[in-house]
């Protein structure tokens, strides 16, 4: 008995010290997992992204660390990273609806709107979706160009949550695009009632003021649009070229001008506000203006036919017509490829 003493000490005393050292360690795990969420509850996404990815790799599948990972990469709009992070997590865990509905999320900012739909069903069979789950649904079929389940969708999503402003605005949209005023009109005063200042909602508004025949009212709803967006320092273009848009229409070309230009200015990459300009030049005889604009619309959007054309204006009316002729040659190229079934394009 006395020789056999000491080794059951021993071994007694070995499996004590592992027991507390693992007990250190998940304590300090534990720590480490609370200070990252701890900042990414504060919206510092980078840092926590880096934490969480730290504690993955020292205890893969230990923590949800590969899902919070995932939420930051979604806040920081890397939104592969943050696919391939939620993949990684549903391996461990397939059942994870809170991983399922941000992947549904993720992969219709990725433009893979039937990928989405088929998470999103996934997802659904094992927790109900939110309101701003089903806004994500019906904007999977706004891609798809399936407007009418894109406003059946919707349409459960402000049933749902009756105070969703962007389910609402997409809602909106969506009604306005297939023509249907008096709804899109409820949607945006609907909009308006839960934010009297929501200058998109103005803003949209304006568009079926302009649609319905009321220039005067329609620029009125511009003006304020742009008032409300600069107060609240969230600054859309959009406002802007459908004021300057709808002045020279209306015979007002020089008031229309520095509200287009401002609209270059603040979406430097959208074709339309340049060919916007660009046509207002034109008018103005401000041929190497009017270029600038016009060409810029076309690198932008090469299968622009509308652009391609009036920049073939633009150089008939400079007698430049080797260059007119190539703008015409792209123009009818373009429109022979479009009147073509798709399964005949290349």
């Amino acid at each position: 008995m006395s020789k056999r003493l000491p080794n059951a000490v021993c071994l007694f005393c070995l499996a004590t010290s592992c027991f507390f050292s693992e007990l250190q360690g998940f304590g300090q795990s534990s720590s480490d997992f609370d200070r990252a969420v701890a900042e990414f509850r504060v919206g510092h996404y980078e840092q926590a992204a880096s934490m969480f990815a730290r504690i993955e790799a020292a205890s893969p599948g230990g923590t949800d660390a590969l899902l919070y990972r995932a939420k930051c990469l979604g806040h920081l709009q890397q939104f592969p990273e943050a696919e391939l992070a939620l993949r990684g997590y549903l391996r461990s865990s397939p059942n994870s609806s809170d991983a399922l509905y941000m992947l549904g999320f993720v992969l219709n900012r990725e433009n893979r709107p039937a990928d989405s739909l088929a998470v999103y069903t996934k997802a659904a069979a094992i927790a109900n979706p939110t309101a701003d789950d089903l806004k994500i649904v019906g904007l999977n079929y706004v891609l798809l160009n399936d407007y009418a389940d894109a406003i059946k969708w919707l349409e459960h999503a402000v049933a749902l949550d009756a105070a969703n402003k962007e389910a609402w605005y997409y809602l909106g949209r969506a009604y306005y695009t297939k023509a249907m005023l008096g709804e899109a009109r409820r949607a945006f005063e609907r909009i308006l009632e839960l934010d009297p200042k929501n200058a998109r909602a103005k803003n949209n508004l304006g568009l079926i003021l302009e649609t319905e025949g009321q220039p005067d009212a329609a620029i009125q709803a511009y003006r304020e649009s742009i008032a409300w967006q600069e107060q609240n320092q969230t600054i859309s273009e959009q406002p802007y070229v459908n004021l300057g848009n709808l002045l020279a229409e209306q015979g007002r070309p020089r008031e229309a001008i520095e509200p287009l230009k401002k609209a270059v200015a603040l979406a430097p990459n959208d074709a339309y506000c340049h060919l916007t300009l660009g046509l207002l030049y034109r008018k103005f005889g401000e041929v190497d203006d009017a270029q600038r604009e016009l060409v810029r619309a076309t690198e932008l959007e090469p299968d622009n036919a509308k652009a391609h054309y009036q920049l073939g204006r633009l150089y008939k009316d400079m007698n430049d017509l080797t260059r007119a002729k190539a703008e015409f040659d792209r123009v009818a190229e373009l429109q022979s490829r479009a009147s073509k079934p798709v399964s005949q394009q290349p």
